[in-house]
């Protein structure tokens, strides 16, 4: 049976869901593919993210390493633990998720010039849209925000 698991790669990240009425964060290691299906390189933790796949495999590092499968649906946001040094920020925002909590993050994608507003951004067709936050990069489930405030 081992020769038919395919090698991944491991990604730690810190991933938030509802816990009450509040958000909890807890640190998970996500499993990316050596090669993406979009394009040359890794695959990325959006394009997991945004798989048509409602479940997913992590592991929780809590010093036995315990396998879990997450809904990706219960998923308020994923944020990388790897600092990001590149410039492409554009508008600052205000979101306010659901259970009323508020923070402030960059839109932290290119966004084509007839559609590079913020409201055409968060209209997009994908789940979750990569926001960048302390230079780390954070993918927000956008069924998750009740509002959001462009500052």
């Amino acid at each position: 049976m081992e020769e038919l698991n395919i090698p991944k790669l491991r990604k730690e990240v810190e991933i938030a869901f509802k816990d009450g009425g509040i958000i909890k964060i807890t640190k998970m290691i996500l499993f990316l593919n050596k090669f993406s299906a979009y394009h040359s390189g890794e695959e990325t933790v959006l394009e997991v993210l945004n798989d048509r796949s409602k479940f997913i495999p992590a592991m929780i590092p809590n010093g036995q390493e315990t396998f879990a499968i997450l809904n990706v649906d219960s998923i308020f946001y994923v944020t990388e633990t790897d600092q990001d040094e590149t410039q492409m920020q554009k508008e600052d925002l205000c979101i306010q998720f659901i259970t009323g909590e508020k923070m402030e993050f960059k839109i932290h994608e290119e966004l084509p010039g007839n559609r590079s507003r913020a409201v055409d951004f968060l209209n997009s067709e994908r789940l979750f849209l990569t926001f960048l936050r302390n230079n780390h990069k954070v993918y927000i489930n956008k069924n998750k925000i009740n509002k959001v405030e462009v500052l």
